[in-house]
């Protein structure tokens, strides 16, 4: 059990205005860089129940005084089986989103096959998270029942503890399916993965009467508990195989989301997940950004929309975060071009991260100090291209790698100098 708390209802207006006060032109932005689910950032923003840690964590980042705003009256306990999005609906603001044609129809087309499983990979800020919001705004809801699980919920406790873990995975989608009390009857303890893939095979799966949509988000949680992490996931791999021949195994449609930044720690060289249909998320182009301009009704034209482009290149996080800064009027277009690859910027934070990531693998840093100080591509290797490739510091070119946008190249030209 672990304490929870909520904000008070008369301070909901002034949290909400904090996240655009502090330059977050969504709540995608604030839960990409503070590493939470969607589903917990809205919760908080919404005066529902989050564990202290995290109500913590985001009162400091968007500088507000926890100890005024939150309902000490109604202090929770948490139980340590239940996930903060439980039962959260996940209706997404798509004014703002931009399509990256043909992602989505082919992500539509996946799920919509029997026994489907579909993976979207990327590192951080590539937008994962709305777009499975927006698959699922289009999935016919009279067709399917559809679950999501943020795996940003699971402890270290369960994540690193197989058994722990199997029977976290199916109590939480059982509860969100209505059928705890299933669970509770039919759940065998102590058979490792069979326990979980004899519950669903035998009971969950035939209980329903509509395929089920399964949505494993933030995966990459799991990869630095390596022993864990490949029996778990074996579990996809043979469920996805059995949809081949066994109509139980149809019902299940698979969506897994994972970012690649989580390689790293978990000393991985090739991706953990390896069937279905892979999706790697593309950068915006120009004309795509002139679009998510447009609908921010940015005063910036094609030119100085390039600007930002020669810089950024067209990561969407990085894209939306500097349109939303000019058009807040929060700095021009000429003091963004020159601190944004500084710590005084809007990207330190993010820089900041990616510098304490290099910091903690001293290959890396070393690796990455050389692309940084070469004129052309610079081949380190097949391991250390392929991990700077999974941080999203670098883009592949043939066998060498160069840095993936002059943001990077600037900043860590001077940080890894010293």
């Amino acid at each position: 059990m672990g304490r929870s708390l909520k904000v008070k209802s008369e301070y909901i207006p002034r949290v909400k205005q904090a996240v655009k006060l502090n330059g977050y032109a969504s709540q995608e932005l604030l839960a990409e860089e503070l590493g939470f689910a969607r589903s917990t950032i809205s919760r908080f923003l919404n005066g529902k129940s989050i564990s202290n840690l995290n109500f913590f964590e985001i009162c400091q980042k968007l500088g507000l005084d926890y100890r005024e705003i939150a309902d000490w009256d109604k202090l929770e306990e948490t139980p340590a089986a239940t996930s903060e999005d439980e039962g959260e609906n996940r209706a997404a603001d798509f004014s703002k989103y931009v399509e990256r044609p043909p992602v989505e129809q082919l992500c539509l087309e996946t799920v919509s096959q029997a026994g489907s499983l579909l993976r979207i990979k990327s590192a951080k800020g590539m937008g994962k998270t709305l777009l499975v919001d927006r698959i699922l705004s289009q999935v016919d809801k009279r067709q399917y029942k559809t679950v999501s699980l943020s795996f940003l919920q699971a402890g270290k406790g369960i994540l690193g503890d197989l058994d722990r873990l199997l029977s976290w995975f199916a109590l939480i989608i059982s509860k969100k399916l209505g059928l705890a009390a299933l669970f509770q009857e039919k759940w065998l303890e102590g058979l490792g993965l069979y326990s979980c893939t004899a519950y669903f095979e035998d009971h969950l799966l035939k209980k329903l009467d509509k395929p089920l949509i399964l949505v494993l988000e933030e995966i990459d949680s799991l990869f630095t508990y390596t022993s864990v992490a490949d029996d778990f996931l074996s579990l996809f791999r043979l469920w996805h195989e059995e949809a081949k021949n066994n109509n139980t195994w149809q019902k299940l449609h698979l969506i897994i989301t994972y970012s690649t930044e989580n390689y790293v720690p978990a000393d991985l060289n090739k991706s953990p997940v390896n069937v279905g249909t892979e999706i790697l998320l593309p950068d915006f182009t120009l004309e795509q950004v002139l679009t998510l301009a447009n609908k921010y009704q940015a005063n910036l034209g094609k030119d100085e929309l390039q600007k930002i482009i020669n810089l950024v290149g067209g990561h969407p996080y990085l894209i939306q975060k500097a349109i939303y800064g000019i058009t807040q009027k929060q700095l021009s277009l000429a003091d963004f071009l020159e601190t944004a690859a500084t710590e005084a910027g809007i990207y330190g934070d993010h820089l900041r991260g990616h510098l304490l990531n290099l910091q903690e693998h001293p290959n890396l840093a070393a690796g990455m100090k050389k692309v940084v100080e070469s004129s052309s591509p610079v081949d380190l290797g097949a391991a250390i291209n392929w991990q700077l490739h999974s941080l999203g510091l670098v883009t592949f070119v043939q066998n060498a790698v160069q840095p993936r946008y002059p943001l990077y190249s600037d900043y860590f030209r001077y940080r890894l100098s010293s």
